[in-house]
């Protein structure tokens, strides 16, 4: 985002850098460029088996967070060369179109080229990793994904309903109307038109308390935001159809229906 990547000159021997995430400049620099400022670990950083002395970092550039044990949280993260600071163990990630598994044999050679003695062990899939971490949340979030696609449900039924009973109680209007010289194509746009407003007020109420409500639903959405205007484009979308149907079938069967006889009993 800012500054610069590691490079061959911050070697072991070198003056000490660092490379920090986002979330550690807007926290302890909300209103300057962080770069070339420095900072100090507490948590003196480890060598192999042994702890060195905590030492004042040159910050060198600024990354994006990345979330690695919590899809919701982003982590406040500093990087420092391994050349600088050398572990025991790294972990080595490959990307593939094919088959994870598949390239294991081709990977583990690559590496015996370079060691013949480095070992390899522990070779999850990002599927796996993702399952292992997050399955406990599956079960929650499934039930979340049912009782929003109920309420949908109950909506579109409850809409559909309504307008249909509505539009029913109008059938001596339109027969009326129709005897007094209207078109069915009059009467038909004149009831959707209505309907299209009435459905409008609701579906722009509907939103407002979305909108309002989408502080609470932060946090159990990710990858999208609360307020994603394709998600509610969409919901918006399907009531609005929903309103229009159910409008138009219940006024569709009466301006078929002879006036004379939906007048019998006025």
């Amino acid at each position: 985002m800012s500054g610069r990547e590691f490079s061959a000159r911050d070697a072991e021997g070198a003056s000490p850098v660092a490379i920090i995430s986002e979330t550690v400049a807007r926290r302890y620099w909300p209103h300057t460029n962080p770069v070339g400022s420095h900072l100090t670990v507490l948590a003196r950083v480890y060598s192999g088996q042994s702890a060195g002395p905590a030492r004042p970092l040159e910050i060198v550039g600024v990354v994006k967070d990345v979330r690695n044990d919590d899809l919701w949280n982003a982590e406040a993260d500093v990087y420092v060369p391994f050349e600088q600071h050398p572990l025991a163990g790294v972990f080595l990630v490959v990307r593939t179109a094919k088959a994870p598994m598949g390239i294991v044999p081709a990977v583990r050679d690559a590496l015996r080229a370079l060691d013949k003695e480095q070992p390899l062990n522990d070779i999850p899939t990002m599927s796996d990793i993702v399952a292992q971490t997050y399955g406990a949340l599956r079960f929650p979030m499934t039930l979340l994904w049912i009782f929003a696609a109920l309420a949908l449900v109950l909506s579109a039924v409850g809409i559909f309903g309504v307008m249909s009973y509505t539009v029913s109680l109008r059938t001596q209007e339109m027969a009326i109307r129709m005897a007094l010289g209207a078109s069915g194509r009059d009467v038909l746009r004149l009831i959707l038109r209505e309907a299209l407003g009435v459905t409008t007020v609701g579906v722009a109420l509907g939103l407002a308390a979305a909108v309002a409500l989408s502080r609470v639903m932060a946090g159990y959405v990710y990858g999208i935001k609360a307020t994603d205007p394709l998600t509610l484009a969409a919901a918006a979308m399907l009531l609005f159809s929903i309103a229009m149907l159910a409008s138009y079938l219940p006024a569709r069967r009466a301006t078929g229906v002879n006036p004379i006889k939906a007048l019998r009993y006025e």
